[in-house]
């Protein structure tokens, strides 16, 4: 599932970056470097920062499996809780259990340092450039100020 979703998080915002930078080369050509490529410079930097918790947990799911061997002999069972276990039938020749890889969360369910950075700073800073970049490249505060303007001569 955490995949799909990194999947379909980079499509959508390499094509916001592909509209940027498509505008900035059609009306943006008269200003400076910075005025002219920062918000496809902000977006660029919010993809990566954006998608940077979704990395981690991607990491997470394929490295956070470690898998035993069974000694020959052995059998897997299920324990209910109380009394003997109910035995598995099958041929089982391993068995595989969660380890921590980048984990979001500490053991006492506070946010740890892959918490921290990834899930907090990354996702946050990531999602104030790409707003950043958008409305700078679509001019959205000289057209809020236009729309006042007229507004308020009415």
């Amino acid at each position: 599932m955490h995949a799909l979703t990194w999947g379909i998080n980079l499509a959508i915002m390499t094509n916001i970056l592909q509209f940027v930078f498509n505008k900035t080369r059609q009306s943006r050509k008269d200003y400076r470097f910075m005025r002219k490529w920062g918000p496809f410079f902000c977006i660029l930097a919010s993809i990566f920062l954006c998608m940077a918790d979704l990395t981690r947990h991607l990491v997470n799911d394929a490295w956070g499996t470690a898998c035993t061997s069974l000694p020959d002999g052995s059998h897997l069972g299920i324990f209910g809780g109380s009394g003997s276990p109910e035995m598995l039938d099958g041929n089982y020749d391993k068995y595989c259990k969660s380890v921590n890889v980048a984990n979001e969360y500490t053991s006492t369910g506070a946010l740890s340092a892959w918490g921290w950075t990834f899930t907090i700073f990354c996702t946050w800073s990531g999602f104030v450039l790409l707003f950043v970049g958008i409305c700078w490249v679509i001019n959205l505060p000289r057209k809020v100020a236009a729309q006042w303007r007229a507004i308020r001569r009415r």
